[in-house]
């Protein structure tokens, strides 16, 4: 994930992903009422990708005893979610990768939002789905976004939204340009083979957005 930001994108990241992706705060917000139907109050929450901290902070603000394991590469992005969390006794940070993540017991649930269309190769994505797997309880939860490859017509909506929304009619060129070449998404029905082979069962459609999907998976026994 570190390749694709530099150290300044963490300044205006919150306000450029709330104009990019449709329902940012609605994801979250979906994905942490989501977990507490299904998690006790003490449970443990693995982050995947934590960014500058709208994860945790929707997911805080939803079970306040939820226990949280924020990973996240790019050290700017970490500072800012350390400094909106500065007041929350119960999370602990991890500067780096999954792969290199203390072992620890098992969490009961994992949210990985908008990380992997980062990753191009199919068997790199694989790696990260098993390496989420691998920190899972037997059954835990797995909540998962990212960019699909779908109709071409989805990205001329996106662009639509973007500019009702706040983007300059400059950034269309760029946004175009991220999609062609460094967004590698995945279709549904190829994440569905992917996460069943990765040690997750079917999944299940919880968020859609144009060029976004959402995606409650289990930890097969």
């Amino acid at each position: 994930m570190t390749p694709h930001f530099r150290p300044q994108d963490a300044d205006n990241y919150d306000q450029k992903i709330a104009i990019a992706v449709p329902g940012y705060d609605t994801l979250h917000r979906a994905t942490a009422a989501l977990l507490a139907t299904r998690l006790p109050a003490d449970a443990r929450i693995l982050v995947v990708g934590a960014g500058t901290g709208a994860d945790i902070l929707a997911l805080h603000r939803q079970q306040p005893a939820w226990h949280i394991t924020a990973v996240e590469p790019l050290a700017e992005m970490l500072a800012q979610a350390r400094a909106k969390t500065a007041d929350i006794a119960n999370i602990h940070f991890h500067h780096g990768y999954l792969a290199d993540l203390p072992q620890s017991d098992p969490f009961d649930a994992a949210v990985c939002h908008l990380v992997m269309h980062f990753i191009a190769e199919t068997a790199d994505k694989r790696s990260l789905l098993e390496h989420i797997a691998a920190c899972l309880k037997p059954a835990a939860l797995l909540l998962h976004s990212d960019v699909i490859a779908t109709n071409p017509d989805e990205l001329p909506v996106l662009i639509e939204y973007t500019l009702a929304t706040g983007m300059p009619v400059a950034g269309i060129p760029l946004m175009q340009q991220r999609f062609t070449a460094d967004i590698h998404g995945i279709s549904t029905d190829d994440f569905a083979a992917l996460a069943q082979s990765s040690g997750f069962t079917a999944p299940y459609l919880y968020f859609r957005v144009p060029t976004i999907a959402a995606w409650l998976l289990e930890r097969r026994a």
